[in-house]
């Protein structure tokens, strides 16, 4: 039977096949109790069926709380989505909330009948007073008497220490001068240290609990590690397809990926190619090194990642030009300005900026003739909604132009984050010239620009 006092929440702001296996290992965690997917759905609806859904925005206004900071409102403040739950189920006794990367396989239900029956208003991990070093001390110090710091991915809550949290963040934004929302707390700082002051306040850890064999900030783990998937454990940050590898370089070094031993390695032993060697190699390019490139080409044919080879861009560090220049180029000649969509920096933000036209384009010279396979275009990361419809266009001479294929819907793309655009050609097509250009008014800046292909006459 259901126990309504106990609300087991699954938070998110994404869904897809990962995020929904760690949902459902999540939910047999919680059985009993009332498990709900709390998602935040800013940026779009998320079809997290057959959970039961209880959605919100980063627009917490009618909590009375600020927009802050822009844009990353529910990171820094990830207490919002419990005020959220507590309306929602005013008469429960108990919340937990979940990150989606959180992999639970303890009894989380016991934990929380325990937390009820034991008065037990905070259940986390690391409770400790706030170093004077740490990033987030000097935001937090003019606010508490004691300043603390927990890890938060998994919280255990009675329903009076969320009201008092609340009330403690309304209080707050009511004494904050319009201009001072630089000082809002952190919510790693500001859920332990308020906590503090409720009454006949009594916490325990999450380690008192269940097995913690990898519980930090860093060092994602894949879900297939058998250190996941011990019983009676929960580990954090556990991640599945390209978050996986996107989490993993952030904080190691790629030259890793060539050293055996080490924890990358060991992660990738665990993932399926499939889900990371886009990804990965895009890393590698990054840094501009053939030797690197080299090397990774000849690991990943040896360890079976890729059937064949990495093959360089043809159009890398060609002759290009662009159709203008703007104000916020970075240079005012057009050839100058080209260069920065073919020098090899994929970065997120924009290689090239040309002016507002009607089909603007970028071209690159191949300086000889080329079947070419395929063109991946690598947008800028923000503002990707500027370009979405775009064609590729081939030539001879420079002159005469023929359209060799197109992109006509709006569906956004991707680049630095792993989801460039990719033309491939069934029948490569032979050319010199290769144009890129929006289709319609607007302005065309991209990342980066990378053709492959093999000369015509070998």
């Amino acid at each position: 039977m259901m126990d309504e006092s106990l609300i087991v929440a699954f938070r998110t702001h994404i869904w897809d096949e990962h995020i929904e296996l760690m949902a459902r290992r999540l939910y047999a965690a919680s059985i009993g109790a009332r498990f709900v997917v709390v998602a935040d759905e800013t940026k779009g609806v998320l079809d997290t069926a057959p959970f039961e859904k209880i959605s919100h925005t980063d627009d917490f206004s009618l909590f009375d709380l600020p927009h802050f900071p822009a844009g990353q409102v529910l990171w820094y403040n990830a207490d919002y989505p419990l005020y959220v739950l507590r309306r929602a189920f005013p008469k429960a006794a108990c919340y937990a909330m979940v990150e989606y990367d959180v992999s639970v396989t303890a009894d989380l239900t016991a934990m929380m009948r325990h937390a009820v029956d034991g008065h037990i208003d905070l259940i986390a991990h690391e409770v400790r007073d706030a170093p004077h070093d740490w990033y987030w001390y000097n935001w937090i110090k003019d606010h508490f008497a004691r300043p603390m710091q927990s890890l938060i991915p998994l919280l255990v809550l009675s329903g009076r220490a969320i009201d008092h949290m609340l009330k403690a963040r309304q209080d707050m934004a009511k004494r904050m001068p319009p201009n001072e929302n630089a000082h809002w707390p952190f919510c790693e700082a500001f859920i332990p240290s308020v906590l503090l002051a409720l009454p006949d306040f009594r916490m325990e850890d999450i380690r008192d609990h269940a097995k913690l064999p990898h519980y930090s900030f860093s060092d994602a783990r894949s879900i297939a590690d058998p250190i996941v998937n011990q019983p009676g454990s929960i580990v954090h940050p556990v991640l599945g397809g390209g978050r996986f590898i996107d989490k993993r370089v952030l904080f190691e070094d790629i030259n890793a990926v060539f050293d055996a031993e080490s924890p990358l390695r060991r992660q990738l032993s665990f993932a399926d190619p499939a889900d990371f060697i886009d990804r990965l190699t895009l890393a590698v390019r990054r840094r501009k090194s053939p030797e690197m490139t080299a090397r990774f080409n000849d690991l990943a044919i040896l360890l079976g990642w890729r059937s064949q080879g990495l093959k360089p861009s043809i159009a890398m560090g060609k002759p290009a030009l662009v159709s203008s220049v703007s104000q916020w180029s970075y240079f005012q000649d057009a050839a100058q300005e080209a260069s920065g969509g073919n020098n090899g920096e994929i970065v997120g933000d924009f290689g090239f900026h040309t002016d507002h036209q009607t089909d603007p384009w970028w071209q690159v010279d191949l300086q000889d003739n080329y079947f070419v396979e395929s063109v991946v275009l690598y947008n800028r990361l923000d503002q990707r909604e500027r370009c979405t419809r775009v064609a590729v266009l081939a030539s001879m001479d420079g002159q005469d132009w023929h359209l060799q294929g197109a992109k006509i819907d709006d569906a956004l793309f991707g680049g630095a984050d792993g989801h460039p655009y990719v033309f491939k050609f069934g029948t490569p097509f032979v050319a010199r010239y290769v144009r890129i250009a929006m289709i319609g008014e607007g302005m065309l800046h991209l990342d980066q620009i990378e053709i492959f292909g093999r000369p015509q006459t070998p």
